[in-house]
């Protein structure tokens, strides 16, 4: 007996010759942007997290990096070393491997605690150490010294259209004066 109408209890499978098992795979190039390639090599562990996902995240030594999926107009090809293993880089061979049309573009991020990222008014903690500043993370080479806090400008208040400052009230200039003619004339003309 079933619990719905039209279904019924299947207490075991058939044999496991009946299903197919089929195995698609799928290339994805990524590129790692700004990221020093003297990194790569060096990087003896990687973590690619979420490749599935629309942003995927890839850490390489300490370095985070935040990722977004981008189709590509064409086709990419790629190639891995030809079995001629040769030490003279002019007589190596290449050999297609496969193509892919998608790309994944990845660029550095700086993880907070989730407490930091909603104080607007604490500044972040300065990396200098005695003159000397941080390495950068992405080159491994010495860092510039972080930019000062830009400070919005105020707003000068302008006098409405036709109206001048009270300073300048019946000072018009001859500048003024001719503007003036100008567009009066230039309406006489128009309306004709």
């Amino acid at each position: 007996m079933s619990l719905c109408p039209g279904y019924k209890q299947v207490d075991a499978f058939g044999p496991d010759d009946e299903y197919e098992d089929e195995e698609e795979v799928s290339y994805v190039t990524l590129d790692l942007g700004s990221v020093e390639p003297s990194l790569l090599p060096s990087s003896a562990s990687y973590r690619l997290i979420g490749l599935d996902t629309p942003t995927p995240f890839l850490q390489l030594s300490g370095t985070v990096l935040k990722g977004q999926h981008e189709s590509l107009l064409g086709t990419e090809l790629l190639f891995g070393d030809g079995k001629d293993t040769s030490a003279d880089r002019s007589k190596r061979t290449v050999a297609y491997l496969a193509s892919t049309k998608q790309r994944v573009c990845f660029k550095e991020v700086r993880l907070q605690p989730k407490g930091e990222g909603k104080e607007k008014d604490k500044e972040p903690p300065a990396e200098e150490d005695n003159g000397r500043h941080a390495l950068d993370r992405t080159t491994g080479k010495q860092a510039p010294p972080p930019r000062k806090k830009r400070t919005k400008k105020k707003k000068r208040k302008m006098a409405p259209r036709g109206r001048t400052h009270q300073s300048q009230r019946g000072k018009a200039t001859e500048k003024e004066k001719e503007r003036r003619s100008r567009l009066t004339m230039l309406t006489m003309t128009t309306r004709r």
